[in-house]
């Protein structure tokens, strides 16, 4: 276990976290023995099962919306243990491929063994910075039917925002759909700066942006002028599946046009 730090909460201001220490978190935490596969980016240390809960809730309701062609490129931008290919890789077919990108290699390597048998499943090291670099050469040039950007922006600082969405815009195909999924503060921002969690058992660092954040966000870089726009939003899962008192999960349908 780690011994245990101060750490900082900070209200509003804008702080730039340690990225080398996020990225430390993750690959400790894939050291840990946690009863589920989804436990180790789904969190819920002490409740388990609601990771579980959590994730079906999600799947139900944001599957439907991201529904593609048997033959479609989905790119998951911070894919962790691949989750979500569980979901896609069961309507692929031909040259269908759900391809996740991640910056730990360990929970790639649980991606990786979880997804074995599957040959429409890639997973790929990289950052989100530098996103197309992390992709090998086939997909050089391309673009992708459906991209998912699901709590990696938490783990950005705001100078690296613009190049992380610049990134997506140009990976994502004419008629795609980009699914952002976050954690946003219920209010002001809140930013967790080197936090001990005791249910983690491990410092932890995160920008819980507000909504009103992300929505300035989205209108400057995908203005309806130029063919975006946004097709759903709001709360991932009901008041009964949430167990944060200033936090809830928030997502965004983006289609381009």
């Amino acid at each position: 276990m780690q011994e245990k730090s101060a750490g900082e909460r900070i209200r509003e201001k804008k702080v730039s976290l340690d990225t080398a220490k996020v990225k430390a978190f993750f690959d400790a935490r894939c050291q840990k023995d946690l009863p589920y596969l989804y436990n180790y980016t789904n969190y819920q240390d002490n409740h388990p099962a609601l990771a579980l809960e959590r994730d079906r809730a999600e799947k139900a309701r944001i599957a439907p919306l991201l529904a593609a062609s048997s033959d479609a490129l989905i790119l998951d931008i911070g894919c962790g243990v691949g989750r979500w290919g569980d979901e896609f890789a069961v309507h692929l077919a031909g040259n269908g491929r759900y391809v996740g990108v991640d910056y730990s290699e360990g929970l790639l390597q649980l991606a990786k063994e979880h997804a074995k048998e599957r040959e429409n499943c890639e997973f790929y090291c990289g950052s989100f910075q530098d996103i197309s670099a992390a992709l090998p050469q086939k997909y050089r040039g391309k673009v992708f039917d459906r991209i998912l950007v699901n709590g990696v922006l938490m783990y950005v600082n705001d100078e690296d925002l613009p190049l992380c969405i610049s990134n997506v815009k140009d990976l994502l195909s004419r008629g795609g759909v980009l699914y952002v999924k976050e954690s946003v503060s219920y209010g002001k921002r809140l930013t967790l700066n080197q936090m001990y969690s005791e249910e983690l058992s491990h410092d932890y660092s995160a920008i819980y942006r507000g909504i009103d954040e992300y929505e300035a966000l989205w209108r400057e870089f995908f203005p309806a002028q130029d063919g975006w726009k946004i097709i759903e939003r709001g709360e991932v899962w009901e008041n009964a599946l949430g167990n944060r008192r200033e936090t809830t999960a928030y997502f965004w349908l983006v289609q381009r046009k």
